[in-house]
């Protein structure tokens, strides 16, 4: 092994000693050719002999070599025993002095004993690396484009058509910072680019770093999209991509696998999944965590605390992972800087510039906000030529308005509730009837084959409003839809087949779908005025990068909203506080109880310094953070959920400090993720099953995996809870008898008369749609079940979602508690059956992401039967194969199976490696086995012996 060759400008890598001085003989023979100083073979041969020699005695030389042409004869050898050095001329010389110098060095034992020195030395130098690797990770570069390989600019060139990052991408990528790996929070204007930085991010972290990723974002559809757009990422550069959202949202696998991955969640699945890292002492392998709208943990809700508790989990337990947030324009980002411990980065850059509009009657005005009396500037008074019968149907001119950008480009129109989209979809389309007829005749074909499409997977039926309004590229979007039909009229839409879209607000926080025209129809989100954030990201959405030069939004308004319109534009950003003590402080009760569990602390004076670190305490203006955590610990011993022990630290009796520990019922709780306030409720529910769960029907068990927070979501129809319940059987009648929903009293409200027998409102209405759960689980089509309660398709969707991530939920918490061990082995394949609602055969084909029930019986009646075979099919005979599905829609599908059929063989793969491994310390069972044969005679064929008898 040799030294490190430096020079005055260049410093190369340890090469071999033998190598090296080879090289130096050379330079010395072209020197001295002009003195003829010749070598012979002999000469060479004493050289090697030198050299192999010295090679054993690495440890004991200090070699330098300097190319200078004057220093190129001096060498110093150091050596146990100082021998004399003469000044040498000659490479003989030089020679004859180094086997004179060789001759003073210790002999060694012999070859064997170098060799063993030299791999002990080798084998400690690879362990000291694996540890710094483990402490650290590798922050290497591999490649030239921000790090990683051109390979991933080729993806975004071939997949995305980005060709060039934007400048303030370039500049954010290279800030010291962000190249550290330390916190971030950037904030920019909607459909900045935002995203993409994020993702270079997560690709560095992934190869470069060997770790795994998680994207945090706030909607189950954009966690299926971002799923979508990064799968084809995944498979070309060899890493695996987990989703969590919806009802096929997972617990991570408990191993660590071969390849790293990229988990996409929702807010409550990444809480999840932190908390099953942290339990089984895998956070470590967590290199980045991307907050996509971290602004909404100050949403006030469950959803806002939850981001919290995540993120504060992660800087707890793991700092050296790395959080990147991004978040609107806020008043007190300084806040979550302070938080997060981050940098921030801000910029103005939108790709296209943005001018916005206010229309008032007739007139329409630029909002300029120059200044506060001058915030608006007239620019038109709308002239468009309507009837009185046309003016009385659209008095707001969204025709007209409409018009002036579609077809040859796109528009929003944002509604203030889901039924006025629909409206305003079937009114545009009927104005358009007598003079816009020819919008029909526009990508007629594309038009064609997304109504067979939604025809399609709608399962033969199609709702009559987008049957109509496609034919003229526009459609409806929001919540009542399904997933699958909101991804088709996505996809359109970014397609051009659809150039206009009727849609709520969620839309704007969801999919990016920009238009060159926005429309919003009211300032008003149901019966709620807009925040400034809702409005700058509807308005956001105007202007298409790389398609548009500009884009334009108009807010439609009434003279009586002109003062609060006055204060949406022109008013200072909205604030961000924590959500913690929402519902009464339910958040940080729910924080208090999974970070006791989790032992990631163990006394109360462990939870008082885990909660100074809270945004909340950070904060410091809403509450006493003392105070309150003092009332949640007692909030959570009163609930039977923690216990506490006086707890003596060494030399102080007077030590006030007590040891936490959960109660079964409080695992029981944060284990299955069950809601504080309804644990004791879904405790009763199953101690109240046990005496009397009739299981000759499903119903029962539906009813305990009923959510209880849509109950409110729906109040019932007498008249259809009626019909409902006099189509059960007599166990079925049973079963809900002893729930406690006796037919008689909903006979006599179906009637319209009031009953005086008592019974629980709350249990009535859950067992409502434990009724629409059963229809579901009988197979009933989404339609079907929609029609029969008189419900959005979307909801009754929603609900089945809700259902089975309840459902999973309750059978963790009964994992907990040893008293329901019946109920672990009932929910076992219930649950995983509810989450798709099919047959057995059907479920490896619903595993597919993005296969519903009609698809997956489509492709198992074509003799797709299993995950291997979509994973391995041909795309193009998918489409041979079935009916009414697009080549791009069988791409998705192999696609997606591939990724599924990769993530199961990986599992696999670990859970052989486990088995084959033999645990360090234990004996060989080779040994074990040859050592038993020499003890025991043979054992006949057919004998059974038992390790007793054999002792």
């Amino acid at each position: 092994m040799g030294k490190v060759i430096r020079n005055s400008d260049t410093t190369t890598e340890p090469q071999d000693l033998k190598q090296v001085t080879l090289m130096e003989q050379k330079q010395i023979v072209h020197n001295d050719e002009a003195e003829d100083s010749i070598l012979d073979s002999s000469d060479f041969l004493l050289a090697d002999m030198d050299i192999n020699w010295c090679e054993g005695h690495e440890e004991k030389s200090d070699v330098k070599l300097k190319p200078d042409k004057k220093d190129i004869n001096k060498e110093h050898v150091k050596t146990e025993k100082t021998v004399p050095v003469t000044p040498v001329n000659t490479l003989r010389d030089r020679i004859k002095q180094r086997l004179h110098n060789n001759a003073g060095v210790k002999t060694p034992q012999g070859p064997g004993s170098v060799i063993q020195q030299q791999q002990e030395e080798q084998l400690q130098k690879v362990q000291q690396e694996m540890e710094r690797l483990k402490t650290k990770g590798s922050t290497t570069d591999i490649g030239p484009f921000y790090g990683l390989p051109s390979k991933v600019q080729h993806l975004l060139q071939a997949h995305r058509g980005i060709t060039k990052l934007y400048d303030w991408q370039d500049e954010c990528l290279n800030l010291p910072g962000v190249r550290e790996g330390r916190n971030l929070i950037y904030s920019l204007p909607t459909s900045g680019g935002k995203t993409l930085v994020a993702e270079i991010l997560i690709l560095k972290q992934i190869l470069c770093q060997q770790k795994d990723a998680i994207i945090i974002l706030p909607f189950v559809s954009i966690v299926q999209e971002k799923v979508r757009s990064i799968s084809t990422f995944a498979l070309e550069l060899d890493f695996l991509v987990e989703e969590y959202a919806g009802s096929k949202g997972r617990f991570p696998p408990m191993k660590r696998r071969n390849k790293r991955s990229l988990y996409i969640a929702t807010i409550e699945k990444a809480h999840s999944l932190i908390n099953s890292l942290i339990e089984n002492n895998r956070l470590d392998t967590l290199g980045l965590v991307v907050v996509d709208e971290l602004h909404m943990i100050g949403e006030g809700g469950s959803r806002g605390a939850t981001l919290e508790s995540t993120l504060l989990k992660i800087i707890h337990k793991q700092s050296n992972t790395q959080i990147i947030g991004m978040s609107a324009t806020l008043n007190n980002i300084e806040d979550l800087q302070n938080f997060l411990k981050a940098d921030v980065y801000h910029n103005d850059f939108r790709p296209v510039k943005l001018t916005e509009y206010l229309k008032l009657q007739d007139n329409i005005y630029e909002v300029t906000c120059k200044t506060s009396e001058d915030l608006v500037s007239h620019r038109r008074v709308v002239t468009f030529p309507y009837s009185s019968e046309q003016t009385k149907t659209d008095p707001d001119h969204l025709m007209g308005l409409v018009l002036e950008v579609i077809p040859k480009n796109s528009c929003l129109v944002f509604c203030p509730t889901k039924k006025n989209c629909e409206n305003v979809a079937m009114m545009l389309c009927k104005m358009f009837v007598n003079k816009n007829r020819e919008l029909c005749d526009i990508k007629k074909a594309e038009k064609k084959a997304l109504l067979k499409e939604l025809y399609s997977d709608g399962e033969q039926r199609i709702c009559p409003v987008l049957q109509y309004t496609v034919h003229f590229g526009i459609a409806y979007h929001h919540s009542g839809l399904t997933m699958d039909e909101r991804r088709l009229i996505e996809d359109a839409y970014s397609e051009g087949t659809l150039c206009l879209l009727a849609c709520t607000s969620t839309l704007a926080a969801g999919v990016n779908l920009p238009a060159k025209r926005v429309i919003l129809r009211s300032p008003y989100v149901g019966s709620t005025f807009l925040s400034r954030t809702q409005y700058k990201q509807m308005t956001g959405r105007a202007g298409r990068a790389g398609i548009d030069s500009s884009g334009e939004s108009i807010l439609i308004t009434k003279s009586t909203d002109r003062d609060k319109v006055q204060e949406l534009i022109s008013g200072p950003n909205e604030m961000c506080y924590s959500s913690l003590m929402y519902d009464g402080g339910k958040g940080i009760r729910s924080l208090i109880l999974s970070v006791i569990g989790l032992q990631v602390t163990k006394t109360t004076s462990d939870v008082y310094e885990f909660m100074r670190k809270t945004l909340l305490s950070t904060q410091g203006t809403t509450c006493d953070v003392s105070i309150v955590t003092k009332d949640s610990l007692q909030k959570l011993i009163e609930l039977g959920l923690v216990v506490q022990k006086r707890s003596m630290s060494q030399g102080d009796e007077n030590c006030d400090s007590f040891h936490l520990e959960v109660t079964p019922l409080g695992r029981a709780t944060f284990k299955g993720s069950v809601d504080i306030d309804n644990a004791s409720l879904l405790y009763n529910d199953l101690k109240k099953g046990e005496e009397s769960l009739v299981l000759a029907t499903y119903i029962h068990l539906l009813f305990l995996v009923t959510p209880y927070d849509m109950v409110d979501m729906v109040k019932p129809s007498w008249i259809i809870y009626f019909q409902q319940l006099s189509a059960l059987d007599n166990i079925e009648l049973k079963a809900a008898s002893l729930i406690g929903v006796p037919e008689s009293y909903i006979a006599m409200r179906a009637s319209g008369q009031c009953s005086r027998q008592k019974v629980n409102d709350f249990v009535l209405n859950r067992f409502y749609l434990t009724l629409m759960l059963y229809e579901l689980w009988k197979q009933k089509s989404l339609w079907e079940v929609a029609d029969k309660f008189q419900q959005p398709r979307g909801f009754i969707q929603n609900l089945l979602s809700s259902a089975a991530g309840f459902a999973s939920c309750v059978f963790h918490f009964c994992q907990e508690l040893e008293e329901f061990w019946a109920y672990q082995d009932l929910l076992g394949n219930f649950v995983k059956r509810l989450s798709y609602c099919v047959t057995t055969e059907l479920i490896p084909l619903m595993e597919i992401p993005g296969v519903k029930l009609g698809r997956a019986k489509q492709l198992h009646s074509s003799g797709y039967k299993t995950l291997t075979h979509v994973a391995h099919a041909d795309p193009v005979d998918i489409v041979k194969n079935i009916k009414q599905i697009s080549k791009k829609a069988a791409i998705q599908i192999v696609t997606s199976a591939k990724v599924l059929l990769n993530e199961k063989a990986e599992a696999l793969r670990e859970e052989v490696e486990e088995l084959i491994n033999v645990p360090e310390g234990s004996v060989s069972m080779t040994m074990i086995s040859s050592q038993e044969s020499d003890i025991l005679p043979p054992t006949p064929d057919g004998a059974n012996f038992s390790q007793e008898s054999v002792t």
